[in-house]
């Protein structure tokens, strides 16, 4: 029996890493789950909604770094855009830009997708990391899901699924990080959260 003993427990780890494997594949949503599904995100296509500088991009926070008077790189676009009207265009500098969705409810047992298109001028453009950031009702942080699209002329989507939450979680935000780039502009549009699916938990 001892001579077996190696060869089930070999067996029994390899049901565990296959067991999980398949869990965790299954937490994977895509486009289609949202059919019918309401986009937690306001304003996800980066619309206009004031003349005013400070208020136009309705359900956002625009953060740069450094930035001097006068030489803001962050522009809504209305001549490019993937599916709306408007895209928001962030021109090279060396400044790093940090977009903040406004807040959404996210629930314990909520299965989400998140997404982003973007594309840029150059045939390599700087990686854009898209992150899903969830909260206690203190406004801690709790949790934090990345994803990084890399940027090319045509225009390519990158998302995140996330599911079973810890407790406590309220609510959550879409945070967008453009670094610095030396040449070009990059384009953002068609971004946003959808709870796509609810676990039933006895």
């Amino acid at each position: 029996m001892k001579k077996h003993l190696p060869f089930w427990i070999l067996n029994l780890i390899l049901l565990l890493i296959t067991a999980s494997c398949i869990v965790h594949s299954s937490l994977v949503y895509l486009d289609k789950d949202t059919e019918g599904v309401p986009n937690l995100v306001t304003n996800p296509g980066f619309d206009a909604y004031s003349y005013d500088a400070h208020d136009a991009l309705l359900g956002w926070t625009v953060h740069v770094d450094g930035l001097a008077k006068g030489s803001n790189p962050v522009f809504i676009d209305g001549g490019e855009a993937f599916e709306s009207g408007t895209s928001l265009r962030i021109d090279a500098s060396e400044n790093t830009v940090t977009l903040l969705s406004d807040a959404f409810k996210v629930r314990r047992y909520g299965g989400y997708y998140i997404r982003l298109w973007g594309r840029s001028s150059q045939p390599r453009g700087p990686h854009v990391t898209l992150r899903f950031l969830t909260f206690r009702d203190n406004g801690s942080v709790f949790g934090k899901y990345r994803a990084k699209l890399k940027t090319r002329p045509e225009w390519k989507r990158e998302s995140i699924s996330t599911g079973f939450h810890k407790p406590g979680v309220s609510f959550g935000r879409l945070q967008i990080v453009i670094p610095p780039f030396s040449e070009g502009s990059v384009w953002l549009d068609n971004t946003g959260c959808w709870e796509v699916h609810h676990f039933r938990i006895d």
